[in-house]
Protein backbone atom coordinates (compact mmCIF):
# COMPACT_ATOMS: atom_id res chain seq x y z
CA UNK A 1 0.00 0.00 0.00
CA UNK A 2 1.14 3.44 -0.72
CA UNK A 3 -0.32 7.20 -0.15
CA UNK A 4 -1.67 9.17 -3.43
CA UNK A 5 -3.07 12.51 -3.71
CA UNK A 6 -6.84 12.24 -3.26
CA UNK A 7 -9.12 14.30 -5.93
CA UNK A 8 -12.77 12.27 -4.67
CA UNK A 9 -13.38 12.08 -1.12
CA UNK A 10 -11.61 15.09 0.65
CA UNK A 11 -8.72 13.69 2.02
CA UNK A 12 -4.88 15.10 1.88
CA UNK A 13 -3.65 11.75 0.71
CA UNK A 14 -5.85 8.32 0.45
CA UNK A 15 -4.29 4.43 -0.40
CA UNK A 16 -3.63 2.80 -2.96
CA UNK A 17 -4.09 -1.01 -2.87
CA UNK A 18 -2.89 -3.53 -5.67
CA UNK A 19 -4.99 -6.29 -6.09
CA UNK A 20 -2.90 -8.97 -4.62
CA UNK A 21 -2.70 -6.65 -1.51
CA UNK A 22 -6.59 -7.01 -1.04
CA UNK A 23 -6.80 -10.26 -2.14
CA UNK A 24 -4.15 -11.43 0.59
CA UNK A 25 -5.85 -8.83 3.10
CA UNK A 26 -8.66 -10.27 3.06
CA UNK A 27 -8.58 -14.38 2.50
CA UNK A 28 -6.25 -14.17 5.44
CA UNK A 29 -9.12 -12.02 7.55
CA UNK A 30 -12.10 -15.05 7.02
CA UNK A 31 -9.66 -18.03 6.80
CA UNK A 32 -8.33 -16.85 10.26
CA UNK A 33 -11.86 -16.17 11.46
CA UNK A 34 -13.08 -19.37 10.27
CA UNK A 35 -10.01 -21.37 11.44
CA UNK A 36 -10.78 -20.11 15.01
CA UNK A 37 -14.89 -20.46 14.89
CA UNK A 38 -14.85 -24.25 13.49
CA UNK A 39 -11.60 -25.46 13.04
CA UNK A 40 -11.49 -25.58 9.52
CA UNK A 41 -11.64 -23.23 6.07
CA UNK A 42 -15.02 -24.14 4.22
CA UNK A 43 -16.97 -22.23 2.02
CA UNK A 44 -19.44 -20.56 1.27
CA UNK A 45 -19.02 -18.11 4.68
CA UNK A 46 -22.61 -18.17 6.23
CA UNK A 47 -24.48 -14.74 6.60
CA UNK A 48 -24.15 -14.87 10.28
CA UNK A 49 -21.09 -15.19 10.18
CA UNK A 50 -20.11 -12.25 7.94
CA UNK A 51 -22.19 -10.46 10.73
CA UNK A 52 -19.60 -11.94 13.50
CA UNK A 53 -16.95 -10.81 11.25
CA UNK A 54 -17.98 -7.34 11.39
CA UNK A 55 -19.00 -7.30 14.65
CA UNK A 56 -15.12 -7.69 15.80
CA UNK A 57 -14.10 -4.03 14.60
CA UNK A 58 -17.40 -2.02 15.27
CA UNK A 59 -18.81 -0.43 18.25
CA UNK A 60 -22.35 -1.20 16.54
CA UNK A 61 -23.79 -3.52 13.70
CA UNK A 62 -27.45 -2.71 12.82
CA UNK A 63 -28.65 -5.26 10.28
CA UNK A 64 -32.49 -3.65 10.11
CA UNK A 65 -31.81 0.23 9.73
CA UNK A 66 -33.86 2.45 7.83
CA UNK A 67 -31.52 4.52 5.24
CA UNK A 68 -34.15 6.48 3.30
CA UNK A 69 -33.48 9.93 4.93
CA UNK A 70 -29.74 9.60 3.27
CA UNK A 71 -31.39 9.54 -0.14
CA UNK A 72 -32.36 6.88 -2.52
CA UNK A 73 -30.62 3.74 -2.82
CA UNK A 74 -28.69 3.93 -0.16
CA UNK A 75 -28.49 0.12 1.06
CA UNK A 76 -24.87 0.61 3.39
CA UNK A 77 -23.66 2.99 5.52
CA UNK A 78 -20.64 2.91 7.60
CA UNK A 79 -20.06 5.78 10.37
CA UNK A 80 -16.64 6.58 11.57
CA UNK A 81 -14.88 7.77 14.85
CA UNK A 82 -12.27 9.94 15.76
CA UNK A 83 -11.20 7.75 18.32
CA UNK A 84 -12.92 4.22 18.83
CA UNK A 85 -14.27 1.62 16.21
CA UNK A 86 -16.67 2.43 13.48
CA UNK A 87 -20.51 1.34 13.24
CA UNK A 88 -22.30 -0.42 10.69
CA UNK A 89 -25.56 0.09 9.21
CA UNK A 90 -27.24 -1.95 6.54
CA UNK A 91 -30.55 -1.30 5.13
CA UNK A 92 -34.25 -2.89 6.05
CA UNK A 93 -34.93 -3.66 2.62
CA UNK A 94 -32.24 -5.05 1.75
CA UNK A 95 -33.05 -8.70 3.89
CA UNK A 96 -35.39 -9.62 0.95
CA UNK A 97 -32.83 -10.70 -1.22
CA UNK A 98 -30.03 -12.80 0.60
CA UNK A 99 -27.18 -11.69 -2.02
CA UNK A 100 -27.93 -8.35 -1.74
CA UNK A 101 -27.62 -8.88 2.09
CA UNK A 102 -24.15 -10.87 1.99
CA UNK A 103 -22.60 -8.12 -0.78
CA UNK A 104 -23.74 -5.53 1.13
CA UNK A 105 -22.42 -6.75 4.73
CA UNK A 106 -18.81 -7.51 2.68
CA UNK A 107 -18.58 -4.06 1.59
CA UNK A 108 -19.21 -1.99 4.32
CA UNK A 109 -16.75 -4.63 6.03
CA UNK A 110 -14.05 -3.52 3.29
CA UNK A 111 -14.73 0.00 4.24
CA UNK A 112 -13.65 -0.76 7.79
CA UNK A 113 -10.79 -2.48 7.29
CA UNK A 114 -9.42 0.04 4.78
CA UNK A 115 -10.36 3.38 5.53
CA UNK A 116 -11.29 3.90 9.02
CA UNK A 117 -7.85 5.04 9.98
CA UNK A 118 -8.48 7.86 7.88
CA UNK A 119 -11.52 9.46 9.58
CA UNK A 120 -9.46 8.73 13.03
CA UNK A 121 -6.78 11.23 10.91
CA UNK A 122 -9.85 13.87 11.16
CA UNK A 123 -8.66 15.89 8.13
CA UNK A 124 -11.04 15.48 5.71
CA UNK A 125 -12.39 18.46 3.80
CA UNK A 126 -15.86 17.60 1.76
CA UNK A 127 -18.57 19.62 2.08
CA UNK A 128 -22.10 17.12 2.22
CA UNK A 129 -26.07 17.12 1.85
CA UNK A 130 -27.19 18.14 5.55
CA UNK A 131 -28.61 15.07 5.74
CA UNK A 132 -25.33 13.17 5.78
CA UNK A 133 -22.42 12.72 8.08
CA UNK A 134 -19.24 14.01 7.12
CA UNK A 135 -17.76 11.13 8.81
CA UNK A 136 -19.87 8.47 7.22
CA UNK A 137 -19.77 6.21 4.08
CA UNK A 138 -23.21 6.11 2.46
CA UNK A 139 -22.77 3.37 0.00
CA UNK A 140 -25.51 2.66 -2.89
CA UNK A 141 -26.68 -0.56 -4.57
CA UNK A 142 -25.30 0.29 -7.53
CA UNK A 143 -21.74 1.01 -6.31
CA UNK A 144 -21.44 -2.53 -4.37
CA UNK A 145 -19.30 -4.34 -6.77
CA UNK A 146 -15.84 -2.90 -7.88
CA UNK A 147 -17.12 -1.98 -11.69
CA UNK A 148 -15.13 1.10 -11.86
CA UNK A 149 -12.01 2.71 -10.04
CA UNK A 150 -13.58 6.41 -10.40
CA UNK A 151 -14.93 6.47 -6.74
CA UNK A 152 -11.38 4.77 -5.39
CA UNK A 153 -13.15 4.51 -1.94
CA UNK A 154 -16.07 2.63 -3.32
CA UNK A 155 -14.00 0.28 -5.77
CA UNK A 156 -11.22 -0.32 -2.70
CA UNK A 157 -14.56 -1.70 -0.64
CA UNK A 158 -16.24 -3.76 -3.97
CA UNK A 159 -13.08 -5.35 -4.31
CA UNK A 160 -12.71 -6.00 -0.63
CA UNK A 161 -16.03 -7.41 -0.71
CA UNK A 162 -15.40 -10.16 -3.38
CA UNK A 163 -12.40 -11.03 -1.63
CA UNK A 164 -14.09 -11.94 1.18
CA UNK A 165 -17.24 -13.78 -0.53
CA UNK A 166 -14.77 -15.51 -3.05
CA UNK A 167 -11.33 -15.37 -1.98
CA UNK A 168 -8.43 -15.95 -4.68
CA UNK A 169 -7.18 -19.58 -3.17
CA UNK A 170 -10.36 -21.11 -3.16
CA UNK A 171 -11.68 -19.85 -5.77
CA UNK A 172 -8.68 -20.60 -7.82
CA UNK A 173 -8.60 -24.15 -7.15
CA UNK A 174 -12.29 -24.55 -7.65
CA UNK A 175 -12.10 -22.50 -11.06
CA UNK A 176 -8.82 -25.21 -11.87
CA UNK A 177 -11.66 -28.04 -11.50
CA UNK A 178 -13.36 -26.35 -14.31
CA UNK A 179 -10.38 -25.55 -16.43
CA UNK A 180 -9.33 -28.91 -16.26
CA UNK A 181 -12.93 -30.53 -17.23
CA UNK A 182 -13.05 -28.32 -20.52
CA UNK A 183 -9.54 -28.25 -21.46
CA UNK A 184 -9.27 -24.52 -20.77
CA UNK A 185 -6.08 -22.62 -20.89
CA UNK A 186 -6.02 -18.80 -19.76
CA UNK A 187 -9.25 -16.86 -19.78
CA UNK A 188 -12.25 -18.01 -21.41
CA UNK A 189 -15.46 -16.23 -22.92
CA UNK A 190 -17.97 -16.09 -20.10
CA UNK A 191 -20.48 -17.52 -22.96
CA UNK A 192 -18.75 -20.46 -23.09
CA UNK A 193 -19.68 -23.74 -21.68
CA UNK A 194 -16.41 -23.60 -19.55
CA UNK A 195 -17.21 -20.14 -18.76
CA UNK A 196 -20.86 -20.75 -17.93
CA UNK A 197 -19.62 -23.65 -15.87
CA UNK A 198 -17.43 -21.29 -14.04
CA UNK A 199 -19.82 -19.14 -12.98
CA UNK A 200 -22.01 -21.69 -11.89
CA UNK A 201 -19.82 -23.38 -9.53
CA UNK A 202 -18.61 -20.10 -8.22
CA UNK A 203 -22.52 -19.19 -7.45
CA UNK A 204 -23.25 -22.72 -5.77
CA UNK A 205 -19.82 -22.87 -3.69
CA UNK A 206 -19.63 -19.31 -2.93
CA UNK A 207 -23.51 -18.52 -2.47
CA UNK A 208 -22.73 -15.27 -4.54
CA UNK A 209 -25.15 -13.79 -7.53
CA UNK A 210 -24.17 -14.25 -10.90
CA UNK A 211 -23.06 -11.08 -11.63
CA UNK A 212 -20.92 -11.17 -8.72
CA UNK A 213 -19.21 -14.31 -9.81
CA UNK A 214 -18.85 -12.93 -13.11
CA UNK A 215 -16.95 -10.07 -12.14
CA UNK A 216 -14.77 -11.63 -9.81
CA UNK A 217 -14.02 -13.98 -12.37
CA UNK A 218 -12.75 -11.00 -14.90
CA UNK A 219 -11.15 -9.20 -12.40
CA UNK A 220 -8.94 -12.35 -11.90
CA UNK A 221 -8.27 -13.25 -15.66
CA UNK A 222 -10.36 -16.03 -15.64
CA UNK A 223 -13.15 -15.08 -18.21
CA UNK A 224 -12.94 -12.60 -20.47
CA UNK A 225 -15.28 -8.99 -20.44
CA UNK A 226 -17.95 -9.87 -23.82
CA UNK A 227 -20.96 -11.09 -22.27
CA UNK A 228 -23.32 -8.36 -20.99
CA UNK A 229 -23.70 -7.89 -17.12
CA UNK A 230 -27.09 -8.84 -15.48
CA UNK A 231 -29.00 -7.86 -12.45
CA UNK A 232 -26.68 -8.03 -9.26
CA UNK A 233 -28.58 -9.95 -7.24
CA UNK A 234 -30.61 -12.64 -9.66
Amino acid sequence: MRMIRDTVHGFRERPHYDEAELDSMFERLVADFLERKYGKITFPICTDDLATLIEQDVTDLDQYADLSRYGEGVEGMTEFARAGKPKVAISEKVHRYENRLRTTMSHEYGHVRLHAYLFAVGDRQLVLDKNRKSNAIYCMRDGMLPLGKRDWMEWQAGYASGAVLMPKGPLTCLVGQIQELHGIFGATSPESAGGKDMISAVVDGFAVSQEAAQVRLKILGFIGAEAAIRSLFS
